[in-house]
């Protein structure tokens, strides 16, 4: 081939490729290249300054469904606080307000005093006055004006208790600004709407939005993004004290596949980050952005040296460094994050699932501690009320231990009240305070254990209750309560200390990404590892694509595209001069060479340069190439094929091509199924038509029996006239060739009942046609007779004349219309309905052999006449037997009442008729029931 040819098939298989990439039908097929390119990256160390606060399973069965009462989360956020938490980026939303909540440390433990307190009072008060009248010493005169100061206290103190009660409940929405705002390390969402916001309330918040959380950034001229139409904050309690906020909208790939992600978007001429790179943006040091088309510089940037480096944002953007290898921080660098042509990064999942990837911390953690901290505050109380100090008299060793537990019980009443001026008056020395007070207490509190409180007051009680048996019942009970409640101290201190150290290690210094991954949650998307991934995860994926510099950097298409000319031209212009065979493995080898070599790059380089418009362009120039030179050179051979076709039928052909020796003279013998055909009376039909009708008719009744026949796997040996010879099980052979050949026979029934139809509505024959069908399964011979010059792919044998014998065979028997031997019918199971006839003897062949008359598909029994049903067909079998045994006046009655059935049996009618004529002149002795048939 010429190498004007090559370049020009190398051309047009990169001009096909590069349009694909135009109409973007390849970029979804490149995505799955990318996804298995992604598995072959290197292995690495994932960031370390990153915690998930899971609302998951557990923290759902200890806290309820989800959403929480708000007050939970405040909680969260001030724990975060006490544990030096770098940000709380938080994936939830706080779109609409919440209902109140309840106090419940004052509900449990203050409000039943109280309760009591004031009732004791006003009883008190009550009896008084009862007393004071019973003993004279308050006039009757004088009884109204008490009267009337009594009611008035009642008053005075129900109305003190109303005020109590309503301080049970609690705003929750204010709560949780309250906390957000004394943690003030909390990034909200942002929900950037498709459509303009019309709710009066949220449409408002905009204004808010640009004003607290727009980021300025220097957008280039073509720099993309998405088009939102406006943007919704959390609530204005909740968003005016966050210390920054971001988007959760994700892109996600036409394949429903997570696979990059926008790190700022623009609204209403306002620029906003995305959740995770918000409070990235602060960590970094406040560097001006610059979007550009394909990139998103951040400029002038405090990094650390390693991206292990544990930093600190303090507010106004200001950063120190823990780490030893960390840079100065007045050291400032540009950070560069490649974009693909939409504008998003590409992020770097890793291999291992949501649970696996990073630091996983159940918000039931923090929930347990708030639990333990009000237990330990009841179990303080409890022992305050107690005997303890009568104990202490008789065990000097116990002498600290009430001034441990008033001590303890002061202290923490003390942190909730620091504690709440914290959160009234925004103070941070007030819960510094707290915390101090709340360590004090715990500090006083695992001292505790070592005076073995539990152990003594019980071991003391035994020797009391001999010295004061009157009273034994008393301190025994005391006893026990005391160190029921000193157990419970104990536990409960060492379970806080144990939670604090663990989860104050887990946090402090890190990015605590807060979202739901409960059973209950529907946040689950797809990225390129796994078909279910918490969404949540995503935002700990951009922080660590960017702290780890572990950008991909996906090429243009273009590049593509252009690559697709180079190699494909390269390739032919290489291979020119080769044999076939080589020319075609090393082309396809070439480009299966240039996609490792683009895998490669992407391993080491992060550069993804798609690989797939380019492997196939070249692959199909060399196809192409191959194919050209193919019909060029099997021209004449196909010339051959297509003239042969016309001869014999496709799957001849087909053998012949693949094994050109069997146009050898001579054939094979193989057990195969023949079946022969015929129409009856077909030689008056012709006599009536002229020949261009006949012709006509002619072949319209044999395509479409020839057409049943090679759909179901036949070949078409002859036609003679109006005649069809074919075979089953050659020239490829198949072990159902015996039902192949009956569901052909049905199916030419079929569609002669549907030709009629036809034929005679158009006037296309005086008479409708009737097939004759014969079907014999036996050894036969196949393959090419003949002579060099002229051969014909065949069949012959006894069994073929056996076959030929039965399609004449059903006009003596007045048949449905197909006539199969004892052969086949021992071969087709029972798919097919069957009624046995004689055993006959026919022209040519001695052995008896028994014939059935094949009726239908048993899937069709409906619809096969009177023998519908096996009922009908026992009916017909015990008639046969009858006959069989020379009971013929018996058997003509069944046979006749089956006739009387069904006026269109002449099978039945024949055998009655018969059965009639032996009654009255039997066979002689040595009747076998054998029919000696001397007709072809």
């Amino acid at each position: 081939m010429s190498a004007l040819k090559n370049i020009l098939i190398a051309l047009a298989a990169g001009a096909f490729f590069a349009l694909l990439y135009a109409l973007g039908a390849l970029p979804p097929l490149e995505e799955r290249v990318y996804d298995f390119f992604l598995r072959g990256r290197p292995r690495r160390e994932r960031i370390d300054n990153v915690v998930f606060l899971d609302v998951d399973d557990a923290a759902v069965a200890y806290n309820g469904v989800f959403p929480w009462p708000r007050s939970i989360m405040a909680d969260g956020f001030l724990r975060l606080k006490e544990y030096g938490t770098l940000a709380a980026i938080l994936d939830i939303e706080f779109i609409d307000k919440g209902p109140r909540g309840i106090d419940e440390i004052y509900f449990d433990r203050d409000f039943p005093g109280d309760f009591e307190q004031t009732f004791s009072e006003i009883g008190g008060n009550v009896s008084d006055l009862l007393g004071a009248l019973r003993s004279g010493r308050i006039s009757r005169a004088e009884e109204g004006r008490y009267e009337a100061e009594l009611l008035d206290l009642i008053r005075s103190d129900g109305d003190g208790l109303f005020q109590k009660a309503q301080g049970i409940t609690r705003d929750n929405d204010v709560y949780l600004a309250q906390a957000s705002a004394l943690f003030g390390r909390t990034w909200a969402t942002l929900n950037l709407q498709t459509q303009a916001l019309t709710e009066e309330e949220q449409a408002q918040r905009r204004s808010l939005a640009e004003e607290k959380f727009a980021y300025p950034v220097d957008a280039a001229p073509g720099a993309r993004g998405d088009a939102y139409a406006d943007i919704l904050p959390a609530i204005p309690s909740f968003a005016e004290v966050a210390r920054g906020a971001g988007f959760t909208n994700v892109d996600i790939d036409p394949d429903g596949v997570r696979r990059r992600i926008f790190l700022t978007q623009k609204v209403y001429d306002h620029f906003y980050l995305q959740l995770a790179f918000a409070p990235l943006v602060e960590y970094l040091g406040y560097p001006r952005i610059r979007l550009e088309k394909r990139r998103l510089v951040l400029k002038n940037v405090r990094f650390p040296a390693s991206a292990d480096a544990v930093f600190t944002g303090a507010p106004g953007g200001t950063v120190s460094a823990h780490p030893a290898d960390a840079p100065d921080p007045g050291s400032v660098r540009d950070l560069v994050i490649p974009l693909d042509t939409r504008g998003r990064m590409m992020l770097d999942w890793p291999e291992t699932d949501y649970q696996d990837s990073f630091t996983h911390v159940s918000f039931a953690d923090f929930s347990r501690l708030e639990e333990l901290e009000s237990l330990m505050e009841q179990y303080l109380a409890a022992l305050e009320a107690s005997e303890l100090s009568f104990f202490i008299r008789f065990d000097e060793s116990l002498a600290p231990v009430p001034g441990i537990v008033y001590r303890s019980a002061g202290l923490f009443r003390e942190s909730r009240e620091a504690l709440n001026r914290a959160l009234a008056e925004q103070s941070g020395e007030e819960f510094s305070r707290r915390l101090a007070l709340r360590g004090e207490a715990m500090a006083l509190l695992a001292s505790f254990g070592e005076f073995e409180t539990g152990t003594k007051v019980p071991a003391l009680a035994e020797k009391l209750e001999e010295e004061y048996p009157e009273d034994a019942g008393v301190i025994r009970e005391e006893a026990e309560y005391i160190a029921r409640f000193a157990g419970y101290l104990e536990t409960a201190a060492e379970q806080y200390a144990e939670f604090q150290a663990r989860l104050r290690n887990a946090f402090e210094g890190k990015f605590c990404i807060i979202g739901r991954m409960d059973t209950g949650t529907t946040d689950i998307g797809v990225n390129p590892f796994y078909g279910e991934y918490v969404n949540v995860g995503t935002h700990a994926v951009v922080l660590d694509t960017i702290l780890r510099k572990s950008f991909i950097v996906p090429l243009h298409p273009l590049w593509s595209a252009v690559l697709g000319f180079v190699l494909s031209l390269l390739l032919m212009l290489a291979l020119r001069g080769l044999k076939p065979t080589p020319r075609t493995g090393l082309g396809i080898g070439g480009a299966a060479l240039f996609g490792v070599l683009c895998f490669i790059l992407f391993r080491y380089t992060g550069i993804f340069a798609a690989p797939l418009g380019p492997v196939l362009a070249a692959v199909t120039a060399v196809v192409v190439r191959e194919l050209v030179s193919y019909l060029a050179s099997e021209k004449e051979k196909q010339f051959i094929n297509k003239a042969l076709s016309t001869y014999v039928s496709k799957e001849v052909v087909a053998e012949l091509v693949a094994n050109p020796s069997l146009l050898q003279l001579g054939g094979s013998k193989r057990r195969m199924s023949a079946v022969f055909t015929d129409i009856q009376g077909f030689s008056t039909i012709a006599e009536q038509l002229d020949p261009e009708q006949l012709v006509h008719l002619l072949n319209r009744y044999l395509t479409e029996m020839s057409d049943v026949i090679m759909a179901n796997m036949g070949a078409i040996d002859k036609y003679e006239g109006d005649a069809i010879i074919a075979f089953f099980g050659a020239p490829v052979y198949r072990e159902d060739h015996a039902v192949l050949a009956c569901r052909s026979a049905v199916g030419m029934k079929k569609a002669e009942a549907e030709l009629n139809r036809v034929i005679m509505a158009d006037r296309l024959s005086p008479a409708p046609l009737y097939t004759r069908i014969g079907i014999n399964t036996g050894e036969m011979v196949v393959g090419n007779m003949g002579t060099s010059s002229k051969m014909n792919y065949t069949i012959v044998g006894n069994a073929v004349n056996l076959a030929a014998r039965l399609e004449g065979v059903n006009k003596q028997y007045y048949t449905g219309g197909i006539l199969i031997s004892e052969y086949t019918k021992n071969e087709i199971g029972d798919e097919f309905i069957c009624r046995s006839l004689d055993r006959i003897r026919v022209v040519g062949i001695n052995t008896p052999v028994r014939l059935y008359e094949l009726l239908g598909l048993q899937e069709d029994a409906g619809e096969t006449a009177s023998f519908a049903g096996g009922g009908a067909l026992a009916v017909w079998e015990k008639a046969l037997g009858l006959y069989e045994k020379r009971q013929f006046s018996a058997a003509e009655a069944v046979f006749a009442s089956i006739a009387g059935g069904d006026e269109k049996d002449g099978t039945a009618r024949l055998y009655a008729d018969r059965c009639r004529s032996y009654a009255a002149a039997p066979p002689p002795a040595d009747w076998d029931g054998v029919t000696n048939l001397s007709e072809k």
